[in-house]
């Protein structure tokens, strides 16, 4: 009994949607399409508008922090407070483990 073999399928025998793209969109389907674009233009000038907004707010809040650095610098008058000199830290027991045997099991 013989069983016969079909061909081998190729790339170049996939079936696509290639060539029907020629085919004109029809008046509905394209009015539909451009309300949609015209929507989603909308939703991007609104993430805009609340983009821009909370940049200005930062932005007065910067201009709010260098006025009151310069308040705050302006009311020194050119007093510096003293410097101290840096101490080293204090060496206390907290941490210091005494010297132990080495670990062992106990069973």
């Amino acid at each position: 009994m013989t069983t016969q073999r079909r061909p081998l399928r190729g790339l170049n025998d996939l079936r696509t949607l290639t060539g029907r793209s020629d085919t004109p969109i029809p008046a509905h389907k394209a009015y539909l399409r451009i309300s949609f674009l015209e929507l989603e233009r909308a939703r991007r000038m609104q993430e805009i508008r609340t983009a821009r907004s909370r940049f200005d707010t930062i932005e007065a809040r910067f201009r709010e922090i260098d006025t009151e650095i310069g308040d705050i610098l302006g009311s020194l008058n050119g007093s510096n407070p003293p410097a101290r000199p840096v101490e080293s830290p204090r060496k206390t027991a907290v941490g210091v483990h005494p010297a132990k045997r080495s670990f062992q099991f106990s069973y």
